[in-house]
């Protein structure tokens, strides 16, 4: 059996003990420390930040991370300290030069799109502007109302190429899941019935045999 006395001496002599009220005063401190630390950074990185990575032969890559001003120097990635004001992405990296003036509208939440340097992946500077080609191919596409009137044409014609059975399937199984809905309720209202009766039956044949019964004289 557990010795619950001797259990409830040792935690007594714990709380009496100065070294382990020091302990875990410390321990408390380091946690609160941390976790402000890291809601802290995280506050600082409200923007979202995409990483163009270029390939060449005009083909790229983009990673999608945040982004935020902060000190220059930091200790454990949570507190940054120092002179001066540099944006920075969440992994650390410096984006040079970066200012308010080069956000964009990304996922609908301001944002910094930069491109990483071919030579050193830990370099990043921002673009400002953004252009693109192909726009020509946007011309090309018919108006919404065009779209439309050619999509309404197509399913007329299928409509009509449809043929009388395809046409009266979807009548015909909504007739089915009624028809079948009614003769599942008349056998549930049959099994019903009869056990009902059955059960009347039961009581009737218990109520005579209760009657039948005649009542036993002592000796």
């Amino acid at each position: 059996m557990v010795d619950t006395g001797s259990i409830a001496t040792t935690i007594t002599t714990y709380l009496k003990s100065t070294a382990f009220w020091i302990t875990l005063i410390v321990l408390l401190v380091i946690v609160i420390v941390f976790f402000y630390g890291y809601f802290s950074r995280k506050s600082k990185l409200k923007y979202n930040c995409i990483e163009v990575v270029r390939f060449g032969n005009g083909k790229v890559g983009l990673n999608q991370m945040k982004a935020g001003f902060m000190k220059p120097k930091s200790f454990l990635h949570f507190f940054d300290y120092g002179r001066g004001i540099l944006l920075k992405t969440s992994d650390n990296r410096v984006i040079e030069k970066g200012k308010t003036s080069h956000l964009h509208d990304l996922f609908g939440k301001k944002g910094f799109i930069c491109m990483r340097s071919p030579k050193d992946q830990k370099v990043l500077v921002p673009i400002s502007k953004v252009e693109m080609d192909n726009l020509d191919l946007l011309f090309e596409i018919a108006p919404a109302e065009y779209r439309d009137a050619s999509v309404r044409i197509y399913r007329e014609a299928v409509d009509e190429t449809k043929g009388t059975w395809e046409k009266i399937m979807p009548y015909v199984m909504v007739g089915l899941c009624v028809i079948l809905c009614i003769i599942t309720i008349v056998i549930c209202m049959q099994m019903v019935n009869h056990a009902t009766d059955k059960v009347g039956e039961l009581l009737i044949q218990g109520c005579s045999n209760i009657q039948n019964v005649k009542p036993s004289t002592a000796p």
